[in-house]
């Protein structure tokens, strides 16, 4: 059996099971779930300030040690034009065009995102979904989840908007005792919670960022919203001021193209987590695995552009050197086969999901964290990082818990 018909027969099982055919009864069983926290379990509050007001969110049980999955919002399936990562380009071109309609798109993307969450809960993670905008979630999806799952939810008011509530890792970076928390999404009304240090930062926008423990990568520059760039230097020196180990390699470079054109131009983007994992290994180091077919900017400049393009082995290597400061081992898979499929995410304790249909990845994986430490999706999350510019990391981040304080 293919692993996408696998896929469909897992969506299938639990919407059908779980009252796909009586649409009203999965409503009504959310807004039951919804209410039954509300009225059952504790009450926190968001320590910070969105909007003039201080929000609130209702959560089930101790935040400890507990993740963040992504509020299911889709939206528009269908852009005019779509960027993925210079080496993983090909791979995003093929999966679009496989593709034939935008109720087919809306249809996988259920399907992923379910699987996401099924492996979740296959894995035992305590975790909880983002429940804000209920205008424009996607009741199926969350109704498949709850339902077929069990799954929980948490509150956030409808006033945060949509991308920091879909890709919760872009809404906070934890460290043992701080807390960075990205300063486009909120104002924050304290700098310190129990024990943890609050800090507003764009780095808090965790897909510029690869972190674990007390040490992050991040790029040579911040990409600002209209691809203008700025020196985070300054930045960067508070942060380590902070006792976190900081270190600075290339931004990767991205292909735009359309359906039609396969491609258009290059741009630079600092989400670091489109080409690369930051993992602890067996041997209780830090590994950084990246695209063995990296290309990032050189900030030289020429030909009319801040930047000029760095080839994969100069790319490679210039990171190489950038990370033994820091003692970090640099790995590289011999190819990759789903987009994005570095975007993964590494537990407290230790072990790893991962999509599935990338073998050569899972091994260099594997080899690094440990055989027994892979845990990878039913079917493979290749639409997510197409349509979405998303994979597994941002849609699932540990929990802020020092943010929330009970009432």
């Amino acid at each position: 059996m293919k692993l996408e018909d696998k896929g469909q027969l897992l969506f299938l099982d639990l919407a059908g099971k779980y009252g796909c055919s009586v649409f009203l009864s999965w409503i009504i069983a959310i807004f039951a779930k919804i209410f039954y926290y509300i009225e059952s379990n504790s009450f926190y509050f968001l320590i910070f300030k969105k909007s003039g007001f201080i929000t609130d969110m209702q959560e089930a049980g101790a935040m400890t040690d507990s993740y963040l999955v992504g509020e299911p919002l889709f939206g528009k399936k269908f852009r005019e034009s779509y960027y993925a990562p210079v080496g993983q380009a090909d791979l995003a071109f093929r999966i679009l065009h496989e593709i034939q309609s935008e109720c087919e798109a809306l249809q996988k993307l259920r399907e992923e995102y379910v699987a996401i969450v099924y492996a979740l809960t296959e894995m035992g993670i305590n975790f909880r979904i983002i429940y804000a905008h209920e205008d424009m979630i996607d009741q199926t999806s969350l109704g498949a989840c709850i339902q077929g799952l069990n799954c929980r939810l948490v509150g956030f008011p409808p006033e945060f908007v949509p991308p920091s509530v879909i890709y919760p890792r872009d809404f906070a970076t934890v460290f043992p005792n701080i807390i960075l928390v990205n300063s486009k999404v909120v104002e924050l009304q304290v700098t310190e919670a129990k024990g943890h240090q609050i800090i507003s930062s764009p780095y808090g926008e965790g897909g510029r960022v690869l972190s674990r423990r007390k040490t992050m990568l991040v790029g040579e520059r911040l990409i600002l919203e209209k691809g203008d760039s700025t020196d985070p230097q300054k930045e960067i020196e508070r942060i380590r001021a902070l006792g976190i180990k900081v270190g600075i390699i290339p931004l990767l470079l991205a292909q735009v193209f359309s359906r039609s054109k396969k491609a258009e131009k290059l741009i630079c983007n600092d989400h670091l987590d489109r080409v690369g994992c930051l993992l602890e290994g067996k041997d209780g180091g830090l590994h950084l695995v990246v695209d063995p077919l990296i290309c990032t900017a050189d900030w030289q400049g020429g030909g009319g552009y801040p930047w000029i393009p760095r080839l994969p082995y100069d790319s490679i290597d210039l990171i190489k050197r950038r990370c033994e400061s820091l003692e970090i081992k640099v790995h590289y898979p011999k190819k990759m086969q789903i987009p994005y499929s570095l975007n993964l995410v590494q537990f407290s304790d230790g072990r790893v999901l991962m999509t599935a249909g990338d073998d050569p990845v899972a091994e260099t994986v594997a080899n690094i964290v440990g055989e027994g430490k892979i845990h990878q999706t039913p079917i493979p999350i290749e639409l997510f990082p197409v349509l979405c510019y998303a994979g597994i990391r941002c849609l699932v981040t540990r929990s802020p818990e020092a943010l929330f304080k009970k009432a």
